[in-house]
This record gives C-alpha cells, structure tokens and sequence, in this order.
C-alpha cells in the first residue's frame, strides 16, 4: 500500500537543501508536535497526546490524514490496543525529543546526545518507508506500509531532520512568556527576526499587560 504524501514538496536532507524557505514545506510540522503539550513549563503542562485516538486526530487536522486513512487506522488501534499503546508511548518519547533539541538550539545550548539518538532512531524508520512515484506526470513522495500504526510518526520525524539540517533553524523560538510557562515552540517568519511570543493575542498581551500593571501599581505605591 502506498499513500502519497499531503505536502508533495517534502524533501530528504541534502548538502543543498539548507536552502529551504519558511513557505512552500513543511518545517513547522514538527514544531505543532512539540506543542502538543499546553503551558508545557508551568506547573500545570496539559498533554494533547494521552491516547492514539488523540494522536489521530492531531494528524488529521494537520492533514497528514484523510478521513478514510483514520478510519483505517482507528480499527486497527482497537484491534491492537497493545501496539496502538505502545506508539502513543513512541510519540511522546519523540516529542521530547524534539522539544529539548529545539529548545536547545532557540537558548544556543549544545544538544544533548540522548536525543538526537532518538530521533535517529525515529528518523530510521521513517526514510525506510518512504518510497518515489509518479502521479499525473510529477514526482511525489509518499508511503510504503502505510498501514502500520506508527505511520502517524514518520512524517514529524522527517519534518524535525528537514528543520534541524535547513537555514531557518536560527528562527526557531520558544515563547518569552516563561512566567507562567508557556513554552510554545514557533518559527518565526518576521522580518527582522524579532517576534518574542507564540501568539502576540493570548502571551504577548497576557504579559504586556501584567507589565503595565507592574508599573502603574509601582507608581501608585510611591
């Protein structure tokens, strides 16, 4: 079984392929993982992946799956709860990952070897399955075994090798809101490199404000 792929300009790392732009590929998708988990450095994280029926529905409002390719997979979770539970415990074993090696590099701190193993690990498996053809005239990339339950993961293990290995690793951020620990993960496409928040509506405001309070409370006060 062979499933093309819903971002057809996906591409295998290469000496050249450093050029990748912010538009036009998929190098954020494995930032969105990461995020998976809500206020993820406070002392109330929400995680978004506790079962595989979350991690479906987190590939498909990404669109790496169609509404029949979820079906699919969610019998075949049901009939292997026990592999279906061991992916789940895959996919947030390799989120961390991810999170700590882009955490890493947004801070400048030196990676740690343990999880670029992992996402090798990961990587392995996803290069291993991805196979050429050709459709209406054009190369795409796509699948092979595309049934397997741990499909769901290959596409973010190449998104994280696609981005680490690409020029806009040096754009890759994490929310300056860390007082009340938000610890979203972001690309960010500014101009001059300058955005500080995940989103300038919920952190930039929540902490512009906590600011002005601060200060107008200071001033009252004297």
């Amino acid at each position: 079984m062979v499933v093309r792929l819903k971002y057809t300009d996906w591409f295998i790392p290469t000496m050249e392929s450093g050029k990748g732009s912010l538009r036009g590929t998929n190098l954020e998708l494995c930032l969105e993982f990461a995020n998976t988990v809500d206020w993820r450095t406070s002392n109330h994280p929400k995680d978004q992946l506790r079962t595989y029926s979350d991690l479906l529905t987190w590939s498909q409002r990404n669109e790496l799956l169609n509404v029949q390719e979820t079906r699919y997979l969610t019998r075949q979770a049901s009939e292997k709860a026990d592999r279906a539970n061991e992916v789940v415990k895959d996919a947030n074993q390799l989120r961390e990952a991810i999170f700590r090696l882009f955490s890493a590099a947004a801070h400048e701190r030196r990676p740690e070897p343990k999880d670029i193993e992992i996402l090798n690990h990961h990587l392995s498996g996803s290069l291993s399955k991805s196979i050429l053809s050709v459709e209406g005239g054009t190369f795409v990339w796509g699948w092979q075994d595309a049934e397997s339950l741990d499909m769901v993961l290959w596409p973010v293990a190449r998104s994280a090798a696609n981005l680490l290995t690409s020029n806009d690793l040096s754009r890759v951020k994490e929310c300056a809101n860390e007082e009340e620990g938000c610890g979203s993960l972001f690309l960010d496409s500014s101009i001059n490199n300058c955005r500080r928040w995940c989103s300038m509506k919920t952190c930039g405001n929540r902490t512009k404000f906590k600011k002005y309070y601060r200060k107008h409370l200071a001033v009252k006060k004297n």
